[in-house]
């Protein structure tokens, strides 16, 4: 992967013939841009993701500027137009482009989300740390010798994947979204708030604010949910009795985990597991 800027020079619209002269599936490089250097607004004609990984600085949009912060990232389509100025901190970010017809030919109309969709506004994204580690891992896979399509196609799917499933999870701190991960597990699960409030090392009211504050919810509603998706994974992966697994799960009353169960996916636990395991559904 090359570290460079050529968008200081390119003018107005690249081409994918000025981004990748050589030809390719697709082509990576770092941006280290100088503190208060920019990067003009321009348009392209080929698609692509950025993603910031280090310094500050502005997102400039003809709608207005966005701040930018690491962990920022952005998909770009060929009907949008932007720059960047770089903070006091420099900014430092990593551009993945590729030609139109390469997402065109991957979507066909299977996926409901599609951040490249033509006439989707231009939206900054914030990821957590562990999907900020996910595409660090995905520079170095994509800047080996012989990358290609298959590779290429791999990273935004997984990429499209990340997004469409981290709102929930979208810049929470460290140590909260480590305590939902240890607090998803049967031994924890039954020991409800308190339980979570140990776990990230506060008081039930200080857990409750942070909730409030990075889910949009109360601690006891963030509990809840958690019990149900722990659940929902043990009724697809396991022949465990639908009650077993409600009690297990922190949720003994039936009627109260049936309910929760459907508000969370539509469907009762039973119908849930069927469509998981179809002609193969387990007795419940």
């Amino acid at each position: 992967m090359r570290a460079h800027s050529p968008w200081m020079t390119s003018g107005f619209a690249i081409t994918w013939q000025d981004e990748c002269a050589a030809g390719g599936a697709f082509h990576i490089a770092r941006h280290q841009v100088a503190a208060g250097s920019v990067i003009p607004v321009h348009a392209h004609g080929f698609s692509e993701v950025f993603w910031i990984e280090a310094g500050n600085g502005s997102h400039l949009r003809t709608t207005g500027d966005e701040p930018l912060r690491p962990g920022d990232v952005a998909c770009v389509a060929t009907d949008h137009v932007h720059g960047f100025r770089a903070g006091s901190a420099g900014l430092t970010l990593v551009n993945v482009s590729f030609p139109t017809l390469t997402i065109s030919e991957l979507v066909a109309p299977r996926y409901a989300f599609w951040p490249w969709e033509a006439g989707r506004e231009l939206q900054l994204r914030r990821l957590n740390p562990a999907a900020m580690e996910r595409l660090h891992g995905w520079i170095s896979e994509l800047s080996r010798p012989g990358a290609g399509r298959l590779d290429i196609d791999a990273f935004l799917l997984d990429l499209v994947r990340m997004l469409a499933r981290g709102s929930d999870q979208d810049g929470l701190p460290p140590h909260l979204e480590a305590a939902c991960t240890a607090f998803m597990t049967q031994g924890m699960l039954v020991t409800g708030t308190p339980g979570l409030a140990r776990l990230v090392g506060c008081t039930p009211e200080h857990l409750n604010r942070l909730c409030r504050r990075w889910h949009g919810c109360t601690a006891s509603d963030l509990v809840a949910r958690l019990r149900i998706e722990w659940a929902a994974r043990e009724l697809r992966l396991t022949v465990r009795p639908i009650a077993a697994i409600a009690e297990a799960s922190g949720m003994p009353h039936l009627g109260h985990f049936y309910r929760r169960f459907k508000e969370r996916y539509g469907a009762t636990p039973k119908a849930w597991r069927a469509a998981a395991w179809g002609m193969f559904s387990p007795v419940p």
